[in-house]
């Protein structure tokens, strides 16, 4: 690749040899260091070649030494194409500029890619590439990889693993985080006591750890103790002499119920596209932007969409250009009225959803009574949903004050 473009900016020549002595001709140039490619013999004892335009004038004595004939049959390259267009100035120097422009504009960054992240937006982390001062338009030898690499796995907790890298005019942070841990439980070594996520009766418990405090059949509060991690070490005159903590570990499944409310309305209004759309056109140039001229109709009610994309030359050649489309779709206003059988299908479909969304967080649900009513002319849907769950909550242990001659012992 490097030679073809070394060929074309200084000039190449395709040519024709016809006589005897071709063979002495070829190596006679090649002793003098001439270079030639692409031969093709033809018929009649010719033969058809690429060289170099420099080394034409050197080839003349051995021409003559040799009584070879030789023509030009093509010219290709910068120089040739330079005098071609001599007499139209400006096209060549636009094109000169252009690849000046080019040449100046790949030296930096015009595209930002994050990969890998799901826990950490993408914006967070263009913001912090902001506060190091690395964004759209920075130099590329600004930029210090290794550097930036550290820092994201200092800064950012959930980050492991960093790779920072240039494609083309394009900036590639890749990276990995933490696996989230499963439970989400308490981290650290804090002694925990479980109480009442809400108000219940419990059907069944299940102790691991720690000193239950219920049992089946009892109603609870929210809030309410239901297993202690802090048990106490009595002294033969039943005396506390000690704490023993371990925080406490138990499932208490209990009986809840949950209220359920919706209204639905049966006068639904709904906007629909009529067909009829307008467009506009515009290019952006960095933070310069031109529009053509703007063709829209008059709709009272519309929707605006817009696409824009980033010019991109090969693969990862990003530049500063933006195409962008602005679209608007005309919408009308429909209004209709529910059917009673749509009404229930529709309220059948949110109660579902919301049983769906109880019985993903690990909730039973045994029986359900709901209800619906017109009330001023909307329908009211109402009832209880009894369920089972456990209803346990992680809090920290209280610590006693620590009176004269007891311990506290931890369970690491």
């Amino acid at each position: 690749m490097i030679d073809r473009l070394y060929r074309l900016m200084f000039g190449v020549l395709i040519v024709r040899l016809r006589g005897r002595n071709i063979a002495r001709l070829l190596n006679l140039c090649a002793r003098s260091g001439m270079e030639f490619w692409d031969m093709e013999y033809l018929d009649g004892g010719q033969m058809r070649m690429r060289m170099h335009l420099r080394d034409v004038y050197d080839l003349a004595p051995f021409l003559r030494k040799t009584r070879v004939g030789f023509a030009v049959e093509a010219r290709e390259g910068l120089p040739f194409f330079l005098r071609r267009y001599r007499a139209r100035k400006v096209c060549v120097l636009v094109v000169l500029a252009m690849t000046f422009a080019v040449a100046a504009l790949s030296m930096r960054i015009w595209r930002i890619e994050v990969i890998g992240n799901s826990a950490i937006g993408e914006q967070t982390i263009l913001n912090y590439l902001d506060e190091k001062n690395i964004s759209y338009g920075v130099k590329k030898s600004a930029i210090d990889n290794d550097a930036l690499e550290l820092s994201l796995r200092q800064d950012f907790d959930g980050i492991i693993w960093a790779s920072v890298y240039e494609q083309g005019t394009k900036l590639v942070v890749s990276f990995q985080e933490k696996l989230a841990t499963a439970g989400g439980g308490n981290t650290d070594q804090t002694c925990m006591d479980l109480v009442a996520a809400k108000d219940a009766t419990v059907l069944k418990i299940v102790t691991r750890s720690g000193v239950p405090l219920v049992k089946a059949g009892d109603t609870v509060k929210a809030g309410d103790p239901l297993v202690l991690g802090r048990q106490e070490i009595l002294s033969d005159d039943e005396q506390v002499r000690e704490y023993y903590y371990k925080s406490a570990d138990a499932d208490v499944i209990a009986a809840v119920v949950y209220s359920y409310e919706d209204w639905i309305n049966p006068k639904v209004f709904s906007s629909r596209a009529t067909g009829n759309e307008t467009r506009q056109f515009y290019v952006s140039v960095g933070n310069w932007q031109l529009r053509f001229p703007p063709i829209f109709a008059d709709y009272d009610d519309y929707e605006t969409l817009e696409d824009i994309r980033q010019l991109v030359l090969m693969d990862s050649f990003y530049l500063p250009v933006h195409f962008g489309k602005i679209r608007q779709i005309e919408q009308v206003t429909v209004e209709y009225t529910l059917s009673e059988d749509e009404v229930q299908t529709l309220a059948r479909e949110r109660l579902n959803q919301f049983l769906l969304d109880l019985e993903e967080i690990g909730v039973s649900i045994y029986d359900k009574n709901v209800m619906i009513e017109m009330v001023d002319g909307q329908y009211h849907i109402f009832g209880e949903i009894s369920a089972q769950e456990n209803i346990t909550r992680a809090v920290p242990t209280e610590m006693p004050p620590q009176a004269a001659g007891e311990e506290h012992a931890v369970q690491e």
